[in-house]
């Protein structure tokens, strides 16, 4: 799969042009179109453009949280690698300097990194907080900071080294259990979002439908119902409802809000088709 590193300034800049790409095509549907604005089909420009919007900070986040989650299942190998080059007697730099010969996958350039910085006459410790600072995960965090204390606290260092591959095994495989098990919760928003869109499609093909033909007789009470009206109600609340579930179902299955940007990517562009070519006002 495609993984990409971003740092925070490469996402700062994908989020300000997706918002400037937002409003200005908002901006050209007003100036270029006039009057559309106060049209119903407006709602549709406007979502348009909000996917516009969402799309490069979504596909972002995705390519950059797969290259993190890539580097974060080769940090226990490295360790294990390091503890196993250390029971041949080598010291803890040499020790890393030889485990950054195998390839980790994303991780291998970065560790090139600071193999070439203990060669230029880096301390392994301020050469591992490079590495995690570059990485940028608790994971790595927490690695830098115990190999820095084992370092420096010598004596049989694989042993010590052992116990934190053990350590950092046990975590990934918590946080895959957790992960999997919220996959349901997640199946669940999706779930009851179709159910919204499907009861506002019974809504719309058959009370407002047959209120319509009724009021065509004058024979309904509802023979001033403005149906354009509710359409653009419910387009609004599918839109609001598709934004707010999305950050959810990403809170809730991978921990951070931006992880729901692909969700609510994917919800409001159910919205729209639905809306589009399913749902219509009689």
């Amino acid at each position: 799969m495609l993984a990409i590193k971003l740092s925070k300034s490469d996402k700062m800049i994908v989020n300000v042009s997706s918002i400037a790409i937002c409003v200005a095509i908002l901006i050209n549907t007003i100036f270029v179109w006039p009057g559309l604005h106060r049209h119903p089909e407006f709602e549709t420009f406007f979502v348009i453009a909000l996917i516009i919007a969402l799309f490069p900070p979504a596909a972002a986040d995705l390519l950059d949280r797969r290259w993190r989650n890539a580097v974060n299942a080769k940090l226990p190998e490295l360790i294990k690698n390091i503890s196993d080059a250390q029971k041949t007697g080598m010291s803890f730099s040499k020790a890393i300097e030889y485990s950054a010969r195998v390839d980790y996958g994303p991780l291998t350039k970065e560790l090139r990194k600071t193999v070439a910085l203990l060669g230029w006459g880096w301390t392994y410790e301020e050469a591992l907080q490079d590495l995690a600072k570059r990485i940028d995960t608790p994971l790595a965090h927490r690695m830098a900071a115990l190999l820095i204390e084992v370092g420096r606290a010598g004596g049989k260092l694989h042993e010590v080294l052992d116990t934190i591959y053990s350590h950092f095994r046990e975590v990934q495989d918590i946080e895959r259990d957790r992960k999997r098990q919220l996959v349901p919760y997640v199946m669940t928003i999706y779930a009851a979002f179709g159910v919204f869109l499907f009861l506002v499609y019974i809504l719309f093909s058959t009370l407002f439908f047959q209120a319509k033909q009724l009021a065509a007789t004058g024979t309904s009470f509802l023979g001033g119902l403005n149906t354009d009206l509710y359409y653009i109600w419910f387009f609004h609340l599918a839109v609001v409802e598709a934004v707010i579930s999305g950050f959810v179902a990403g809170k809730m299955g991978e921990g951070a809000m931006s992880a729901g940007l692909k969700h609510a990517l994917v919800l409001l562009l159910i919205s729209i088709l639905a809306f589009v070519f399913i749902i219509r006002p009689p």
